[in-house]
């Protein structure tokens, strides 16, 4: 390793404060990486989730390997570094599991070259016996793992605590077995150990037409669709920071999880189904884990998908501010921001609130299940203003399904309004309040109503965002952010694609080529698996998954979206029947829901 790296991996781990330490004797040694940098790594609570899980587990040592930084890359591509741990600097090919933990498709990339630092062979089928074994997990491997699956030895689906203890526990069990191959280790977890899917067990068919016919299982003793985990309880394996440091996202903050999954029921959010039912954490639960980080730090940053669902959510505000805690919250709704909410954004250390009306008018915000009218929008602005917070920042998306000029409009028309909002409130203070406008492309996920609709295009959302730029560009206080249409294509095709993308993404790593450049040398045409409405029955690469969602209520969702019609929210109280998307049964054991 060379000393520019060793010595900034020594003030990082000197810079931590820890909650839980790496278990030196641990015989089962694992990397756990993640694709990208260590300031976004470091963000991620559910990779800080999983590191404590694995060093909790008796017998094993996990420690954590990052994606290099910008400056040590040519060294890296160049073969005159290796990837090695945080920790101790081990080699990452030296541990007995590389374990990916991937949010972001477009982190894909990414992960390949990790292999690739690590000196290991690429592709799965090509690893010894001596090599680690190689695993992917995190939300966007286990919502479409196929574009993984060449390079992964195995895939985490699911919810790290419904999963890791069961899996170490067989892992340790089979490592006693003389003599055992990697493929009859392989063979074995993937038939005993719920959630563990191995791609190369499974041969994808296709038709003539280039569709996808089904998967073809190796032995019959495999589930035909392997089922997403579950964690039994929030309180149970409760989610919370392991550290606390200044260079994350989150600087010097406590991250603290407190509900999992949303039952609003976007019709783009593929969170908001495959965590379902939402479950919350008791408020007892969350005030120990935040006075847990008392003598390191004061922040606490509340964690959920919707934050103010939480049926306990203003006490936990109360008693935070009351204890001298500054908080920050992940998300909050606009309709749904309570006296108590907005006077602990007042007194936090909140400097601007998010509110994301997706889409800029009540009509597309109906089909998307998006249950905000302008008034409720205007409101929550003038109430967190009224407290203190001038700056806002806003969200939306462009290339929804159904979507028109008159959208466009109004999308512009409300920041406007907003803007107008602001500044009345700002007259007099000595700061003036500013709107910060991001602009998202839409790109339809795995497992949402929305699965079966193209993506809009490269040409069509750029010229829409001009369009928006041009209407917003010279409006005082308001700043518009865009992110790139082409870069929304490639997590279009890797979030939509079947195993053929593999090759794609294995020559932009391999062969240092651009997407567009792959592109153009691809036997396969890209627009197949992004810009082509689905059929109603077609089979999904993803569907070897099984979140529990029936694909019954996913289309009969698409189709009330096509007719403009709102569905109710999902009521986490209640005991998860009426909306007819998951199974009807009891959980089960292992916490999920049987179908």
């Amino acid at each position: 390793m060379s000393w520019k790296q060793t010595s900034r991996n020594q003030a990082r781990l000197a810079e931590e404060k820890a909650w839980v330490p790496v278990n030196p004797g641990g015989r089962i040694r694992i990397a756990l990486a993640f694709p990208n940098t260590y300031r976004l790594g470091m963000s991620n609570l559910g990779f800080q989730v999983v590191y404590r899980i694995l060093n909790e587990l008796p017998d094993v040592s996990c420690e954590r390997v990052f994606y290099p930084d910008a400056d040590l890359l040519p060294d890296f591509r160049a073969g005159r570094e290796r990837l090695q741990s945080l920790e101790s600097g081990r080699p990452a090919g030296d541990f007995h599991l590389l374990a990916f933990s991937v949010p972001f498709e477009n982190d894909y990339p990414n992960l390949l070259e990790m292999i690739r630092f690590s000196g290991l062979p690429l592709r799965s089928r090509d690893r010894e016996d001596d090599h680690p074994l190689v695993a992917v997990g995190g939300v966007a491997a286990f919502l479409n793992p196929e574009p993984l699956a060449p390079f992964a030895d195995l895939v985490f689906v699911g919810e790290a605590e419904g999963l890791l203890p069961a899996f170490v526990e067989k892992w340790k069990e089979l490592e006693e077995t003389a003599g055992i191959s990697r493929e009859d280790l392989l063979e074995t977890l993937a038939s005993d150990v719920p959630g563990i899917y191995v791609p190369r067990l499974y041969e994808p068919r296709f038709g003539p037409d280039g569709l996808l016919e089904g998967f073809r299982r190796k032995k019959r003793s495999l589930p035909k669709r392997i089922r997403a985990a579950r964690a039994l309880s929030l309180d149970d394996s409760p989610a919370q920071s392991v550290f606390v440091c200044r260079d994350t996202e989150f600087s010097e903050t406590a991250l603290v999880e407190i509900g999992r999954g949303c039952g609003r029921g976007c019709r783009f959010c593929a969170a908001g189904f495959i965590y379902r039912p939402p479950r919350f954490r008791s408020a007892d639960s969350v005030l120990a884990a935040a006075r847990s980080w008392r003598d390191h730090t004061g922040r606490v940053g509340l964690v959920s998908a919707a934050v103010a669902d939480h049926p306990d959510t203003e006490r936990l505000c109360r008693d935070l501010l009351g204890e001298g805690f500054e908080l920050t919250f992940s998300s909050l709704r606009a309709d749904r921001v309570s006296p108590e909410i907005l006077k602990s954004a007042g007194e936090s250390v909140l400097k601007s609130v998010a509110i994301a009306p997706e889409a800029g008018s009540e009509r597309l915000r109906r089909v998307i299940n998006k249950d905000l009218s302008d008034e409720e929008i205007l409101e929550a602005a003038e109430r967190l203003t009224h407290c203190g917070i001038l700056h806002l920042k806003l969200y939306f998306m462009i290339g929804l399904p159904t979507e028109t000029p008159d959208d466009l409009e109004a999308a512009v028309a409300l920041v406007k309004r907003l803007k107008h909002h602001v500044l009345e409130r700002s007259r007099g203070k000595k700061r003036i309040g500013t709107i910060t406008v991001s602009i998202h492309s839409f790109v339809p996920k795995p497992f949402t109503p929305f699965q079966w609709v193209p993506f809009a295009g490269v040409g069509p959302l750029k010229e829409k965002a001009r369009w928006i730029g041009r209407a917003l560009g010279r409006v005082a206080n308001v700043r518009v952010h865009f992110d790139l249409p082409k870069w929304a294509y490639v997590q279009a095709l890797l979030a939509r694609g079947d195993r053929r993308v593999a090759d794609m993404l294995e020559k932009v790593v391999w062969e240092g080529l651009s997407w567009t450049q792959v592109f153009k040398k691809s036997p396969h045409n890209p627009d197949f698996w992004v810009s082509r409405e689905r059929e109603p029955d077609e089979h999904f690469p993803w569907e070897v998954l099984d979140h529990g969602i029936k694909r019954s209520y996913l289309w009969a969702e698409y189709r009330k979206a096509l007719e403009g019609a709102a569905t109710e929210a999902c009521d986490p109280r209640s005991d998860c029947t009426r909306c007819g998307a998951c199974a009807r049964t009891p959980p089960g054991p292992s916490g999920t829901r049987r179908s």
